[in-house]
């Protein structure tokens, strides 16, 4: 499964870059134009009712999760964002090889971070930045936000990530529930 995820990761980018990508300067990554298809919305955009929509845009992010660090100088954020996937992928390797067989949940979610994380990794390696191209934007009750564009690889990273709470969140419960039987069994 984690081979499969990194595939359709790189996969798509590769189509967003190929069919959203306009412009780029050869050498300078700062330079570049991508298009905006809408993909669909519910509700009217360009009008005062509240609405979500959704569209493939291409954008390189140099960052991390929402841009942030993009601005540091090269010479420290990329040896740094190399440096700290690495070690994070140490960590979740480790901890996926102590996590027993029969914790299939937490197995499934440790396994889908690791791979989102190597699908960005891959980026930063081979381009220097992280193609990111899913761009969500609404509107509700005059409220609107523009959510930042991120990747497939950032949507099994999150959903690796709700799933390892909901797990810990149920070994709790379980865990309770078995604190308070053996109580009442040793009274």
């Amino acid at each position: 499964m984690t081979v499969l995820s990194v595939v359709f990761d790189q996969v798509t980018k590769v189509a967003a870059e190929k069919n959203l990508k306009t412009w780029s300067h050869d050498t300078d990554i700062d330079l570049y134009k991508g298009m905006r298809y809408p993909l669909g919305a519910i509700g009217d955009p360009f009008g005062d009712t509240s609405y979500i929509s959704i569209n493939f845009n291409y954008v390189r992010n140099q960052g991390a999760a929402w841009g942030s660090l993009a601005h540091m100088r090269d010479s420290i954020r990329i040896p740094f964002f190399v440096g700290m996937t690495i070690v994070a992928s140490g960590v979740l390797l480790v901890l996926y090889r102590y996590t027993p067989a029969h914790k299939k949940l937490a197995r499934l979610a440790l396994a889908l971070v690791f791979s989102g994380a190597i699908g960005n990794f891959i980026d930063r390696i081979r381009l220097g930045y992280v193609i990111d191209w899913i761009d969500v934007h609404w509107r509700f009750s005059g409220w609107q936000y523009y959510f930042p564009n991120f990747n497939f690889a950032d949507i099994v990273m999150t959903i690796g990530v709700l799933i390892l709470a909901v797990d810990t969140v149920l070994t709790d419960i379980k865990r309770h529930k078995g604190t308070k039987s053996h109580v009442a069994n040793v009274a």
